[in-house]
Order: structure tokens, then C-alpha cells, then sequence
């Protein structure tokens, strides 16, 4: 018996990886019963077991004149929230704060979470697959500097995978999407700047501003404040920072700007940067950043505090619908922060 199951569990894993990989489209026939048995010499059993498998997870569905055909289904994915994946590149410490806050709403609600850290020699894709064939359903993704490919994400909605991302906006009918409110994170740090720094006001972000959080910040950036000048520090995803600051405040922030005050795109370069002014005792321009990072307090540094507790109880509620609503259809969640005045 538990060769029968292996086998049946092998090639329904097959043909979901057939599915992923774009042999059988949406709307497609998958080959009949038959074909199957003969290709991978199996009984006609173990298809019929694997074949109706995937047609009550909503894989697949027969029609008329084809027989049984890729179904594609948007819709939600029923089953359990006992089980959640969260997948990022690495653990900086944005994504640790918010993985405190979401390990307690699932601790509450009696689910294991796994944190699966990305490996740079894999996309992201495969490593979604790889947990759906392991059984995981659920699984919210911070990309970071991370790209995906839509074709991929869409593939996997179909294969029974609920997601959410999380941080990094993503324009797909097929996730949900929890996010920062970016224009009122700019707009609240900008009318602080105005009220209590002096001009001109600068915006300093990192040089890649392929995770999309930051280019909505300095398109609301540049929309309030159109004639100010954006200043952009070189971008490597471990130590970036330390080489560059100095090298940063003495080439490009002096003498070529002086600005009066600084808005800082996130907290890594905010603290950063404040640090080193600080080293080099410049105390005239005034600093404010996005995210509360534990230093930043300690730096007197104005923040704009990313709601964690709500972002992780958004991303679970997500999760929650998407398990248990026939109607789910997928939506961006953008939620305001706290200015914390120092």
C-alpha cells in the first residue's frame, strides 16, 4: 500500500511540475488515463487515484471532447492555515521585526511557521514549487531586490499556492499585496522637514530602485517637492553602506549640495547616514527617515514607524480569506505608519 501511495504522490508531483513549466497550458488536455499509464508504466489505478487528486484540488477539470484539462482557477484555495512559509533573500532586520510580530498572531491561532531564507541560486518561483510539492499551501514573500517573473506566479495560484507579498508592491491578480502607504509616509516626513529644518530638502535613497517601495517613495517624493534635487548612494546587498557613507557625505552631499535637511528612504541608510555626520561633525542638517530601527532612537533621529503588528495581522487575515473564501479576489493593502518626533 505504501508503494501504491508513493507512486500515485510521484506522479501527481510530475504533472504539477509539467503544469508549473508550461508543458500543459491553462485550458489545455493533460494526456488521457491511458497515455499516462503507458508513459510511466503505472497502472491505470494509480492514474485514476492521481487524476482525480489533482481534480479535487481544482488542478485540473473534464470537458467535453478533451477530456481532463488544466483548469487555472484565480479563486481562493480551501484548506487549513496550519502551516506558513515566509520566504525572503535574506533576514535584515525590517523583516525580522515584522517575522516577531507575525510569529505571535500564528502562535495564537495554532500555526507553525517556517522561515525559509532565499538562495541566491534559485528564483524565487522554484522555491515557492518546492514547498507547494512539499505540501505547503500558504506563504508570504518579502522579495526585497528581488524580480519575478507574473507567468510563474500565475502557475502557481493554479497549482493551489495562497500568497501573499509583503513590503514590495506586486501589480498580480493572483496575491495579495501588504504594503507601507508610501505617499503618506513621504507627505508626513516632508511637512516635518519644512516645519523644523531648513532648506533646501534633499532625498537620499540607494542607487537600485528595483523593489518597487522605493520607487512609489520617490515618485511621491519628487510629486510634492518637484524642484528638489534626489541623491542616490551605490547599492550592494551586504555592507553597502559602511564603504560608501563617507566617500558619499564628502563627493556628493558636500560641497555639491548642502542641503538643509535630508529624507531618508528607509532606515539602513537613515542611521547611516546620521552616523556618519556625526563622524565627520556636520550637526547643521537635520534627518528624518522611514523606518524605526533600534539605533534610530538612539541617534535622536525623526522616524516614520512601520506598523508591524498591523502589517503582520494584515498579511495572516489575507491568508485566512484566501483558505476560506470562495469569492476571494486578490487586493493591496496599504497602511499608514506613526511619525515619531526626536
Amino acid at each position: 500500500m505504501m508503494d501504491n501511495d508513493l507512486l500515485y504522490v510521484e506522479l501527481k508531483n510530475t504533472l504539477m511540475r509539467s503544469i508549473y513549466e508550461g508543458t500543459y497550458a491553462a485550458g489545455q488536455p493533460i494526456p488521457s488515463e491511458r497515455t499516462l499509464s503507458e508513459l510511466y508504466g503505472l497502472s491505470r489505478v494509480t492514474v485514476r487515484k492521481t487524476l482525480q487528486l489533482l481534480a479535487n484540488q481544482g488542478i485540473i477539470r473534464k470537458k467535453t471532447g478533451l477530456g481532463n484539462i488544466v483548469s487555472f482557477e484565480r479563486g481562493s484555495h480551501p484548506g487549513k492555515l496550519d502551516q506558513i512559509a515566509l520566504v525572503a533573500p535574506a533576514q535584515r532586520t525590517f523583516f525580522s521585526l515584522f517575522l516577531d510580530h507575525f510569529q505571535r498572531i500564528a502562535d495564537a491561532a495554532d500555526a507553525l511557521v517556517f522561515f525559509i531564507q532565499q538562495s541566491e541560486r534559485e528564483r524565487i518561483e522554484d522555491t515557492l514549487f518546492r514547498l507547494l510539492l512539499h505540501g505547503i499551501h500558504n506563504c508570504v514573500i518579502w522579495l526585497d531586490y528581488k524580480m519575478l517573473d507574473p507567468v510563474y506566479i500565475e502557475r502557481l495560484r493554479a497549482l493551489g499556492m495562497n500568497m501573499v507579498f509583503f513590503d514590495i508592491p506586486v501589480s498580480t491578480p493572483y496575491a495579495d499585496n501588504v504594503i507601507l502607504d508610501n505617499t503618506d509616509a513621504i507627505h508626513s516626513l516632508c511637512q516635518y522637514l519644512r516645519e523644523n529644518g531648513r532648506s533646501p530638502l534633499a532625498y537620499v535613497s540607494r542607487e537600485n530602485t528595483s523593489p518597487t517601495s522605493f520607487f512609489e517613495r520617490e515618485i511621491a517624493f519628487s510629486a510634492e517637492n518637484p524642484h528638489s534635487v534626489i541623491l542616490h548612494i551605490p547599492w550592494f546587498h551586504s555592507g553597502y553602506l559602511a564603504e560608501h557613507m563617507n566617500r558619499f557625505i564628502l563627493d556628493t552631499l558636500y560641497p555639491a549640495h548642502r542641503p538643509g535637511s535630508l529624507l531618508c528612504s528607509d532606515g539602513e541608510i537613515g542611521v547611516a547616514l546620521k552616523k556618519a555626520l556625526q563622524y565627520h561633525e556636520i550637526d547643521d542638517i537635520l534627518i528624518a527617515s522611514i523606518d524605526d530601527f533600534p539605533e534610530a532612537e538612539e541617534l535622536s533621529l525623526t522616524v516614520y514607524r512601520q506598523p508591524y503588528d498591523r502589517f503582520a495581522q494584515q498579511v495572516f487575515d489575507c491568508l485566512a480569506t484566501q483558505n476560506a473564501s470562495a469569492g476571494w479576489r486578490a487586493g493591496t493593502y496599504r497602511i499608514k505608519g506613526e511619525l515619531l518626533i526626536r
